[in-house]
């Protein structure tokens, strides 16, 4: 009884952010990463490469075993959507094992830089999971697939499977921009399904459509900076009898902001690998300056 009682207690604790349940995450977040470097990083490469896939793999088949769960058996048929490419993480999960057996680097630059600016900005706020009971199958799955979605592609780099070129940096949000075009897609497609009301289609502060359709209020800070480098034309009714009116151009309204903050993020998430080579690009570009000053 007693035990009953104590395993009913802890049920009800929910997390929120940075309380000690979110805290424990973050810290088994981080103990898996050491954890498999260590573990790793002295076994032959073809090893590493088979453990990682296997771990992306968990990743997608939880990914639709979730709907099993009471969870989401309660939010039935709604809980459909959550299997669709909703948001950025989404569709990380979805393509992380393909991308990963794909021989193309500019895919692998996309799973780390994506996948460590989403994958751990969502293990450090856990919109989605807060509220949730801080051991319930939903939250150990929510924080187990985003751990997953940064720390493989980091151990990727790590185990130096994958070798990042800071010059390719410039196109890989151009893969971004075609992922958002198939979130937008996925959104029209539910909405037409009946899955989602047709007026909140449009609506920022209802859904996790990572951005496409406004800054989401909850991550007020960052939805500012996106919004400043944005051109009034693509925040506003342009022409008609709500011209003026807010609205945010799905995707055309976060092309410019997003294109300058991926890069200067990527660059940095860059630096630690690549130093060498930005450094010796640098003082290259120096000299170049100097001899044409000296003409």
């Amino acid at each position: 009884m007693n035990a009953s009682m104590k395993f009913d207690e802890m049920m009800d604790i929910t997390i929120d952010y940075y309380n000690l349940y979110h805290s424990l995450y973050i810290v088994f977040s981080l103990g898996l990463l050491v954890g498999l470097y260590f573990i790793l990083r002295n076994k032959r490469k073809r090893i590493s490469e088979i453990v990682l896939f296997c771990i992306l793999l968990s990743s997608f088949v939880l990914h639709f075993l979730k709907l099993a769960s009471g969870y989401y058996q309660d939010r039935m048929p709604w809980a459909l959507i959550t299997i669709t490419p909703e948001n950025l993480c989404a569709v990380s999960t979805l393509i992380f094992p393909w991308f990963y057996l794909s021989k193309k680097e500019i895919l692998k630059d996309y799973m780390f830089y994506m996948g460590i600016m989403s994958g751990l900005g969502a293990t450090c706020y856990p919109i989605d999971a807060v509220g949730l009971a801080a051991f319930e199958f939903e939250a150990v799955r929510f924080f187990y697939c985003h751990c997953v979605i940064w720390a493989v592609p980091l151990l990727m780099v790590l185990l130096k499977i994958h070798t990042l070129d800071y010059k390719r940096i410039v196109k890989v949000p151009f893969i971004v921009y075609l992922i958002m075009c198939v979130i937008l897609v996925n959104e029209v497609i539910l909405t037409g399904a009946g899955f989602i009301k047709p007026d909140y289609l449009y609506r920022n502060d209802v859904r996790n459509a990572s951005f496409i359709f406004g800054p989401e209020p909850k991550v007020g800070i960052l939805g500012s900076i996106f919004t400043a480098l944005t051109p009034k034309l693509f925040t506003t009714v342009p022409v008609g009898e709500n011209a003026g009116s807010v609205f945010y151009w799905p995707i055309v309204w976060i092309l410019i902001p997003s294109y300058i903050c991926f890069c200067l993020f990527a660059l940095l998430l860059a630096l630690p690998f690549e130093y060498k080579g930005i450094s010796r690009d640098i003082t290259k570009i120096i000299r170049c300056i100097r001899y044409v000053r000296r003409r």
